[in-house]
């Protein structure tokens, strides 16, 4: 009899561990976000385009191109920053307003949400609508950014993409505002999509990089 009992004891334990509802409910993990597409063998190819002159609205290829990849991570101060070498080509100087031909190099890391250079300045805002400091042109004179609140679907000839805004603009000591605001577009997950430049004294932006062809892992 107590030979018994003892085995029905063990039915009943198992049963009741078997429960399903007693079961701890699995942790979800989610994956790391990567908004900025900061991945080594990343790729974009942007073209740069200038306002017709004809007063039409319509903008023209200046043939001037860069080729962006990220080949490279480096850690500065623990810190895990990706390098990002672009190479212009197509501008000998008939644009004074555009980059150059040539090779340059950046290092770049997600902090937060922000984009950020090795130097800790603020290239983007991707989940907070203050106002930040970007860089002081003058004594008088700094250049901010600010995340729009509201998201933008950009076209251009890689494609249709949902994008969040960055605006850019100079603000004097005196709290007042230049003309222009210039605006960076990005899509989470595939990088810059368009940028449009200034002048400080005009309310139409007389340039803009699309984004032409993407590679993103």
């Amino acid at each position: 009899m107590g030979r018994i009992l003892f085995l029905s004891l063990v039915v009943i334990l198992l049963v009741s561990c078997n429960d399903d509802d007693s079961l701890p409910i699995p942790i979800q993990i989610n994956a790391p976000s990567n908004f900025y597409a900061l991945t080594v063998g990343n790729t974009w190819e942007y073209k740069y385009y200038q306002r017709n002159i004809d007063g039409t609205g319509s903008f023209v290829d200046t043939g001037v191109v860069d080729a962006v990849e990220i080949t490279n991570t480096v850690n500065i101060n623990s810190n895990i920053y990706y390098e990002v070498k672009t190479i212009t080509s197509g501008n000998n100087g008939n644009y004074n307003y555009l980059p150059n031909d040539g090779e340059k190099n950046w290092k770049f890391r997600d902090s937060l949400g922000y984009l950020i250079d090795h130097v800790g300045g603020i290239k983007y805002a991707n989940n907070n609508y203050d106002e930040h400091f970007v860089d002081q042109l003058d004594i008088n004179v700094a250049y901010y950014l600010q995340l729009s609140n509201t998201q933008d679907n950009i076209t251009t000839d890689a494609g249709d993409f949902s994008c969040l805004d960055n605006h850019f603009y100079l603000k004097d000591i005196n709290d007042n505002f230049s003309n222009s605001t210039d605006h960076i577009y990005r899509e989470d997950g595939k990088g810059e999509i368009l940028l449009t430049k200034s002048f400080a004294s005009q309310t139409e932006h007389f340039a803009e990089k699309r984004l032409e062809s993407y590679t993103v892992q």
